[in-house]
């Protein structure tokens, strides 16, 4: 460790040599996370800039939830290298953005998308059921989310692949070089061909009620804030569903035993699907502390970032009894899969819906499948933690 990314407020016995996003040879994502319980309740690691890290739910739920003290202002470490529009926007600007998404994602149009995932469900599984092997990544976990969400953008489906690689390069690199190159491409795709054609032809999608909307008593999205704003759809498109689908699905792959519960009860799937996202949480967001402050009887200063590594609340001892088994009839479903606050993800009963239609559908063509035998799914940490190969087979019917 360097010394001098250490600042002066920060006590040696708080320093941890920890990055979230290098599991330096650990095989298993979550006993990654789940490590942090040997550490004190708050600790200072100087990897990517220096931040604090939160190890316990309890802390992760209060400084989620006390946006007056820590601002969503980053909401990753190393912060991206722009603002994005509404996830890192506080207070009434925060709402104003918030509030214009609000219609595409209520209770009542997303019930009109469920048949829409039904049947983006059963055409992706048309591609590959006859042939009793799918690579389930890149045939479906990436695949479904990222198109229903391009329909509520009304993005041609011919632009998925493209997309997806920009999604990709924000979600999951750490490394601000590629974020930029990547916030550069979709700059270019939203500036010269979204508003263009927006503008021109406004419907009744996202992009067309943000160029309509106005914010902060009256004015309307600069052209930087809608690229920003768009940057932000489209990552979401990709980030916590396909994360979801692979973890739950690899679990479901490994564990016939839970498989049966779900396919002797289907009514159990709703249970199975909150205990299932409790037990993998994915995100690992950051937030800022906004004033000089005391936590817990630890300094902290005005700027310093402060990493919520959900992926260890959702499985804290001090929190969940034996977390780390998954038991479909857990009581306790109050989890951190979709944040806590005023930035709770706006997009989760969407999410839900969406996960929700995979087990059903899926379960009934595929009831019983497992890894491929000699191969090796490849789960990797980060802002996002996410299933990148995961190989599967079964005999079809």
């Amino acid at each position: 460790m360097n010394s001098q990314t250490i600042p002066l407020h920060v006590p040696p016995a708080l320093v941890r040599d920890f990055d979230f996003a290098d599991m330096r040879g650990e095989s298993d994502v979550y006993a990654h996370f789940a490590a942090l319980h040997r550490e004190p309740d708050i600790f200072w690691t100087p990897r990517h800039g220096g931040h604090w890290v939160a190890t316990r739910f309890d802390d992760m739920a209060a400084i989620l939830g006390d946006p007056a003290r820590f601002s969503s202002r980053h909401q990753t470490v190393p912060p991206m290298p722009i603002t994005l529009t509404l996830i890192e926007w506080d207070g009434d600007l925060h709402a104003d953005a918030r509030q214009v998404l609000a219609p595409f994602f209520s209770p009542k149009s997303v019930r009109n998308l469920e048949d829409v995932a039904r049947k983006l469900t059963h055409e992706l599984m048309d591609s590959f059921e006859v042939r009793g092997e799918c690579e389930f990544v890149r045939e479906f976990g990436l695949r479904m989310p990222i198109i229903i969400v391009m329909s509520l953008m009304g993005l041609p489906s011919e632009d998925t692949p493209y997309l997806m690689g920009i999604s990709e390069d924000i979600v999951r690199s750490v490394d601000p070089a590629v974020q930029q190159g990547a916030f550069q491409r979709v700059n270019d795709y939203i500036a010269n061909r979204v508003m263009p054609e927006r503008r021109a032809t406004p419907g009744d999608d996202i992009f067309s009620a943000i160029l309509r909307a106005r914010i902060e008593g009256g004015r309307p999205f600069s052209d930087d804030e809608i690229v920003s704003f768009g940057s932000v759809l489209i990552a979401a498109g990709l980030d916590t569903v396909a994360s979801m689908l692979g973890f739950i699905t690899r679990f479901l792959a490994d564990n016939p035993v839970h498989r049966q519960q779900l396919l002797d009860d289907p009514a159990l799937i709703n249970d199975a699907l909150e205990e299932l996202m409790r037990r993998f949480h994915i995100a690992n967001i950051a937030r800022v502390v906004a004033q000089d402050l005391e936590y817990k009887g630890v300094a902290m200063k005005e700027g310093d970032c402060i990493l919520i590594p959900t992926s260890a609340g959702g499985i804290d001892p001090t929190r969940f009894t034996d977390p780390l088994t998954v038991d479909f009839r857990r009581g306790d479903k109050k989890t951190l899969v979709f944040g806590r606050g005023a930035h709770q993800c706006v997009g989760a009963f969407l999410a839900r819906t969406e996960l929700r239609v995979f087990l059903h559908e899926w379960l009934k063509r595929i009831p019983h499948f497992r890894v491929k035998e000699g191969e090796t799914p490849v789960a990797v940490p980060g802002k996002a933690n996410c299933l990148r190969y995961l190989p599967l087979v079964w005999d079809p019917r």
